[in-house]
Protein backbone atom coordinates (compact mmCIF):
# COMPACT_ATOMS: atom_id res chain seq x y z
CA UNK A 1 0.00 0.00 0.00
CA UNK A 2 1.54 3.61 -0.77
CA UNK A 3 1.30 6.67 1.06
CA UNK A 4 -2.05 7.95 -0.70
CA UNK A 5 -4.27 5.07 -0.19
CA UNK A 6 -2.59 5.12 3.55
CA UNK A 7 -3.64 8.99 3.74
CA UNK A 8 -7.04 8.41 2.35
CA UNK A 9 -7.75 5.21 4.65
CA UNK A 10 -6.55 7.52 7.42
CA UNK A 11 -8.98 10.26 6.72
CA UNK A 12 -11.92 7.67 6.01
CA UNK A 13 -11.13 6.33 9.18
CA UNK A 14 -11.28 9.88 11.31
CA UNK A 15 -14.61 10.35 9.35
CA UNK A 16 -15.95 7.29 10.74
CA UNK A 17 -14.99 8.20 14.33
CA UNK A 18 -16.96 11.61 14.26
CA UNK A 19 -19.24 10.23 13.19
CA UNK A 20 -19.94 7.13 15.83
CA UNK A 21 -18.39 10.02 18.49
CA UNK A 22 -21.81 11.90 17.21
CA UNK A 23 -23.52 9.00 17.30
CA UNK A 24 -22.32 7.81 21.00
CA UNK A 25 -23.70 11.81 21.48
CA UNK A 26 -27.24 10.92 20.64
CA UNK A 27 -27.46 7.85 22.60
CA UNK A 28 -26.33 9.75 25.45
CA UNK A 29 -28.82 12.00 25.29
CA UNK A 30 -31.43 9.22 24.45
CA UNK A 31 -30.03 7.47 28.01
CA UNK A 32 -30.13 4.22 25.57
CA UNK A 33 -27.39 2.43 27.26
CA UNK A 34 -26.94 -0.20 24.23
CA UNK A 35 -26.26 1.78 21.63
CA UNK A 36 -23.75 3.79 23.91
CA UNK A 37 -22.28 0.50 24.59
CA UNK A 38 -22.29 -0.45 20.39
CA UNK A 39 -20.83 3.15 19.57
CA UNK A 40 -18.05 3.04 22.32
CA UNK A 41 -17.08 -0.78 21.35
CA UNK A 42 -16.81 0.71 17.26
CA UNK A 43 -15.43 3.85 18.78
CA UNK A 44 -12.39 2.15 20.27
CA UNK A 45 -12.02 0.15 17.18
CA UNK A 46 -11.74 2.69 15.02
CA UNK A 47 -9.15 4.65 17.32
CA UNK A 48 -7.24 1.28 17.64
CA UNK A 49 -7.34 0.96 13.50
CA UNK A 50 -6.18 4.97 13.39
CA UNK A 51 -3.80 4.29 15.17
CA UNK A 52 -2.20 1.16 13.28
CA UNK A 53 -2.77 3.41 9.81
CA UNK A 54 -0.87 6.56 11.09
CA UNK A 55 1.99 4.30 12.62
CA UNK A 56 2.69 2.78 8.85
CA UNK A 57 2.35 6.00 7.31
CA UNK A 58 5.04 7.41 9.69
CA UNK A 59 7.54 4.40 8.56
CA UNK A 60 7.49 5.56 5.06
CA UNK A 61 10.88 7.39 4.63
CA UNK A 62 10.35 10.92 3.87
CA UNK A 63 13.24 12.01 1.66
CA UNK A 64 14.42 9.06 -1.15
CA UNK A 65 17.96 10.16 -2.75
CA UNK A 66 18.15 9.74 -6.08
CA UNK A 67 21.52 8.88 -7.32
CA UNK A 68 20.45 9.79 -11.02
CA UNK A 69 19.51 13.30 -10.67
CA UNK A 70 20.36 15.71 -12.38
CA UNK A 71 21.73 18.54 -11.18
CA UNK A 72 19.37 22.08 -11.07
CA UNK A 73 20.08 23.89 -14.49
CA UNK A 74 21.06 27.08 -14.52
CA UNK A 75 18.66 30.25 -14.62
CA UNK A 76 19.20 31.70 -18.90
CA UNK A 77 20.24 35.66 -17.72
CA UNK A 78 18.23 37.67 -20.42
CA UNK A 79 21.42 39.79 -21.44
CA UNK A 80 23.11 36.58 -22.81
CA UNK A 81 19.90 34.93 -24.09
CA UNK A 82 19.29 37.88 -26.39
CA UNK A 83 22.91 38.78 -27.25
CA UNK A 84 22.43 42.30 -25.92
CA UNK A 85 25.47 44.24 -26.40
CA UNK A 86 26.97 47.55 -26.14
CA UNK A 87 27.24 49.28 -29.13
CA UNK A 88 30.69 49.90 -30.88
CA UNK A 89 31.58 53.32 -32.25
CA UNK A 90 32.67 53.52 -35.52
CA UNK A 91 35.22 55.96 -36.48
Amino acid sequence: MNSSQLLYKISDLKYNIRRKEIEYGNAVKANDQSAMDLNSAALKLLKQDLAKMVKEFDSFPTDIPDSNAKSPKKPLKWQSFFNFRAAANKK
